[in-house]
C-alpha cells in the first residue's frame, strides 16, 4: 500500500490523506500473452471514512473473485440505468460519437454523494493544476452540468450545490465588509468545504513577480476581478435544475441561496432616472498582469453589463417563482417585480454597416462610449446560457437581433476552422446559444465539426485553452437544443432541425418536469408522448402547425385541441400522446 497526506502546511485549511492497496504476492507481474493478470486497487481518503488507511488495506486484503465479479455488476447496473434515461438517434454516428462520449466522460466526473468535479474533473495528471483545478465561478464550474438537465441525468447534477452553499458565510462577510451590502459576495474561484481559492499573494514581492504590482491588498486579498456576478452564475444551474424537475424538496434546498443573491442586488442596484442600473460589475476580469503592466484601474467603471442585466434579471424572475412554489416571502414579491420592470434595456448599437447589434455594456470605463461587438460567449451567458431570459418567443424582435449577430460571426474568427472563436473558451457556450436564436443547425453542425477536428483529444474529449470539463456538455447540449426547447416556458419539438432529416429523441428532460419523446420521419413528426413527474400544465407549441391535434390519455380518454400553443393538463405520474389529428 501507498499513502500521500497534506497537513501542517502553510495555508491549508483541512488535512486530506489518502491510500492506495494492491493485494499481490509480490511487486512485480510479468505479461504473458494470452494470459489474463487482474489488479485490484482499493482506494480511501479520509473524506471517505476516518480510518481511511486501514480501510483501504484491509479490502484489499479481503479481495476475491467472487467480489470482483460483484463490483463488475454493479459497474455495469449503474451504467446501463444511466444509458437507459434518455436515447437520441439523429442519423449521423459522427455526432452521435461525441455526444455520447462527452455524456459518458462527465458521468466518470460527476457523482451524486461525491465533491464536485474541478476544472479538470478527475483528470488530473500533476501536483500543479491550471486554476489550482478549482471551481471557477463565472462560467467553468457550471458549465459542465448544462446538458445533463435536459439529458434527464439529473443525478449528475447532485453535487452542484453543496460548495456554493457552503461559501455563503463567507459570501456574506465579503458583501458587508467590502461592499457594506446585504447578501453574498463571491470571489472569482472556490473550492469545498467554504474554501476560497482566488486569493492574491500575500507579500508585495510575490505581486511583483506574478502580477507586475506591489500591491497585494486589492479588494481585501480576494480575487473578484472587477465582477459582482459570480454568486448568481450559480443560480442558473439551480434554476435549470428546479424547473426541469419542480422538486419541492430541492426548492427548499437552494431558496436560502436566491434570496441571499437577491438580498445583495436589491442592495447593490441603483434606481436613476426611473431605471435601475449596474455599475462597476464588469463583462470581462480585470486585474493587475505582466501584459498591462500592473496597471488596471483604468479599466474599471463598466455601465450596465450585458452579462449582469441578463444574469440579474434571470435572479429575480427565479426566485419570484420560486416563492410563489414554495408560498414564501409574498411580501417581497412587489420589490422584486418592481427590479424586472426598471431594470435596464440591454445595450444595442448601430453598426458600420448599419444593423443594430449587441454591445458588452452601455458605456465603457470613465463614460466612453461603447460600439456594438455582437453577441458573444459572455453576454450569451447574461441572455441565453444559463440565463435562459430572452429567445424567439420571450421577444423575436430582440432575437432577430441576435440571430444577425451570429450571422456575422464569420467575419471575425481567429481561424477558419473557429467558428464563434471558442477554441480558448466557450464552445458548451456558444454552439447551443446560437440553436436556441434559431441559426440553422445544418450549418451549426458543420461549424461544429471543423471546431471539433481543430483540437481533441484520442477519447473524445474536446480540447480549449481555458478550461477542462466544461467542453463536454457542447456535443450534447447543442443537439438537445435542436430536438427539444422548453426554457422559454413551452415546450417546442424538433425546434430546431432540418426536418428533411430523420431524428429520435427518447425521455429528453423538458421544464415543467416532463419526459419528452418523439420521432421525425419523412418530414413528418410521427407523434409526441409526454411523462408528466409532478402533474403540471403542459404548455406545448403545436407540433402540427395549422392542424387539430389528438390528445390520447392513458384511460382512454381523447380530446382534439386547436390552436398554435397547447394547454394540456396532466397528473403526477400520467403518460399523454399527442397526434396528428385526421377525420
Amino acid at each position: 500500500w501507498v499513502s500521500r497526506s497534506f497537513e501542517n502546511t502553510e495555508l491549508l485549511r483541512w488535512p486530506t490523506h489518502v491510500a492506495l492497496a494492491l493485494n499481490s504476492n509480490s511487486d512485480e507481474f510479468s505479461l504473458i500473452p494470452g494470459k489474463k493478470v487482474q489488479l485490484v486497487i482499493s482506494v480511501y481518503t479520509n473524506h471517505d471514512t476516518p480510518d481511511w488507511k486501514n480501510k483501504a488495506i484491509t479490502e484489499a486484503e479481503k479481495v476475491t473473485e467472487a467480489g470482483v465479479e460483484q463490483l463488475r455488476k454493479e459497474h455495469h447496473s449503474w451504467w446501463n440505468h444511466f444509458w437507459k434515461q434518455s436515447h437520441i438517434n439523429i442519423g449521423d454516428s459522427y455526432f452521435e460519437k461525441y455526444y455520447y462520449q462527452s455524456q459518458y466522460l462527465f458521468a466518470c466526473s460527476s457523482r451524486e454523494g461525491k465533491f464536485a468535479p474541478g476544472i479538470w474533473g478527475p483528470f488530473v495528471t500533476r501536483d500543479e493544476a491550471a486554476w489550482g483545478g478549482d471551481y471557477h465561478l463565472n462560467y467553468n464550474y457550471q458549465a459542465p452540468y448544462w446538458a445533463s438537465f435536459s439529458s434527464n441525468h439529473i443525478s449528475l447534477t447532485d453535487n452542484f450545490d453543496q460548495p456554493i452553499l457552503d461559501y455563503m458565510e463567507a459570501g456574506r462577510k465579503h458583501a458587508q465588509e467590502l461592499l457594506n451590502c446585504k447578501g453574498i459576495y463571491y470571489p472569482v474561484g472556490i473550492g469545498p468545504k467554504g474554501l476560497c481559492t482566488a486569493m492574491w499573494p500575500l507579500t508585495p514581492e510575490e505581486m511583483q513577480e506574478k502580477y507586475s504590482t506591489r500591491e497585494n491588498t486589492i479588494d481585501g486579498g480576494y480575487k473578484f476581478l472587477g465582477q459582482k456576478i459570480n454568486a448568481v452564475f450559480s443560480v442558473g444551474n439551480m434554476l435549470m435544475r428546479y424547473y426541469s424537475t419542480y422538486d419541492e424538496a430541492y426548492a427548499r434546498k437552494v431558496y436560502p441561496y436566491l434570496l441571499a443573491c437577491a438580498d445583495f442586488w436589491e442592495d447593490y442596484l441603483s434606481l436613476e432616472n426611473g431605471r435601475y442600473v449596474i455599475r462597476m460589475d464588469h463583462f470581462n476580469e480585470v486585474m493587475p498582469n505582466k501584459r498591462n503592466g500592473g496597471v488596471w484601474r483604468n479599466r474599471l467603471g463598466d455601465f450596465n453589463s450585458t452579462l449582469s442585466l441578463g444574469l440579474v434579471r434571470m435572479l429575480f424572475q427565479g426566485v419570484m417563482d420560486m416563492s410563489d412554489f414554495l408560498s414564501i416571502d409574498k411580501t417581497r414579491q412587489s420589490r422584486w417585480q418592481d427590479i424586472l420592470e426598471k431594470l435596464s434595456e440591454y445595450p444595442l448599437g448601430i453598426t458600420e454597416d448599419g444593423r443594430q447589434s449587441l454591445k458588452n455594456m452601455e458605456k465603457g470605463p470613465q463614460d466612453k462610449e461603447v460600439r456594438p461587438s455582437g453577441l458573444n460567449r459572455v453576454s450569451i451567458h447574461g441572455l441565453i446560457l444559463p440565463a435562459g431570459v430572452v429567445g424567439p418567443m420571450t421577444d423575436a424582435a430582440f432575437n432577430t437581433i441576435l440571430l444577425e449577430d451570429v450571422a456575422h460571426w464569420s467575419e471575425k474568427q481567429r481561424d477558419p476552422n473557429d467558428w464563434g472563436n471558442t477554441s480558448n473558451n466557450g464552445i458548451e457556450t456558444c454552439y447551443p446559444g446560437a440553436v436556441r436564436v434559431g441559426y440553422p443547425s445544418d450549418k451549426i453542425l458543420s461549424y461544429l465539426k471543423k471546431r471539433i477536428e481543430m483540437d481533441v483529444y484520442p477519447n473524445s474529449w474536446i480540447v480549449q485553452g481555458g478550461g477542462g470539463i466544461e467542453t463536454l456538455a457542447a456535443v450534447p447540449l447543442t443537439i438537445n437544443e435542436m430536438l427539444l426547447q422548453s426554457y422559454e416556458g413551452v415546450i417546442r419539438v424538433f425546434p430546431n432541425w432540418n426536418h428533411k432529416k430523420d431524428a429520435s429523441f427518447e425521455n429528453l428532460r423538458a421544464y415543467g418536469a416532463f419526459l419528452v419523446t418523439s420521432t421525425l420521419k419523412e418530414g413528418l413528426i410521427q407523434g409526441v408522448t409526454l411523462v408528466s413527474e409532478k402533474g403540471r400544465v403542459c404548455k406545448i407549441e403545436n407540433p402540427w402547425k395549422g392542424h387539430p391535434v389528438q390528445v390520447i390519455r392513458k384511460n382512454g380518454k381523447s380530446d382534439i385541441l386547436y390552436g398554435e400553443y397547447l394547454q394540456i393538463p396532466t397528473v403526477a405520474g400520467e403518460k399523454v400522446e399527442l397526434n396528428l389529428y385526421t377525420n
